[in-house]
């Protein structure tokens, strides 16, 4: 219950950083939220520690229903320990292991006036190391006004992507941001974060040309995809060790 509540309030806190920015590309996810003693602060069920942490302070000054109520152990804090370490390494392997899947699911939602084909551009643009540039290669030779202007939008949509996801050169690949792991562990949480964001956005946008049903089964759709970047981890009890001094 400690790493469920402890998860919950991560995501309450990463939702709060971008809430009020109009440019999500400035917003920095703070290097705290990677750190095994800053989840332990987050979990009510930890010792009390020699340091406190302003954020998770300040964050639990606001929120009655976060704060610990009951007794800590001292014994305890080496599950506590453990557990923070299980679920950073959880985390961190779902913002690995989903980056495609959610940006297959998100550029699709958000670009429905795309071809199938310029969509798979974007996609791989991001996703399979090829350069800036290359992603266009499914403009018609014929260069016809509409191919031109969908070209314009994909090469838009490919700068802003990448911008969000660190990749604001055209030589970057995430391959090689993926050797950096505190660097990638945050930019790719605050890609998820403008992906949400976008579907937000999307969603609430309600086009002239539609019909009020069209648009709200637009809106229920856009609504439908979206996730969430922290994951609500549950640490599965084989996952604890006893402290011996307990025993």
């Amino acid at each position: 219950m400690s790493i469920k509540k402890a998860s919950s309030e991560l995501m309450h806190m990463v939702k709060e950083i971008y809430r009020d920015m109009t440019d999500i590309i400035t917003v920095e996810v703070p290097e705290e939220f990677w750190n095994r003693n800053f989840i332990r602060h987050l979990m009510p069920g930890t010792w009390e520690t020699s340091k406190r942490d302003e954020l998770v302070r300040a964050f639990h000054e606001g929120r009655a229903e976060f704060r610990f109520k009951g007794t800590r152990y001292r014994g305890d804090r080496d599950i506590y320990d453990y557990g923070a370490m299980k679920y950073l390494t959880n985390l961190k392997n779902h913002l690995t292991t989903n980056l495609e899947r959610f940006i297959i699911r998100a550029v699709f939602a958000l670009c429905p006036g795309i071809s199938r084909k310029g969509i798979w551009a974007i996609i791989n643009d991001i996703t399979n190391d090829r350069k800036h540039e290359d992603g266009v290669e499914f403009v018609d030779k014929k260069e016809s006004n509409e191919s031109t202007n969908e070209a314009s939008v994909i090469r838009a949509v490919m700068q802003e992507h990448r911008a969000v996801s660190g990749l604001a050169n055209p030589p970057e690949k995430i391959s090689e941001l993926k050797k950096d792991k505190e660097r990638y562990d945050r930019l790719v949480l605050r890609y998820f974060l403008f992906l949400d964001r976008e579907l937000e956005r999307k969603a609430e946008m309600k086009l002239s040309e539609e019909s009020n049903e069209e648009w709200e089964r637009r809106k229920a759709f856009l609504v439908g995809k979206r996730f969430n970047g922290v994951l609500l981890c549950n640490i599965k009890s084989h996952f604890v060790s006893i402290d011996s001094g307990v025993l």
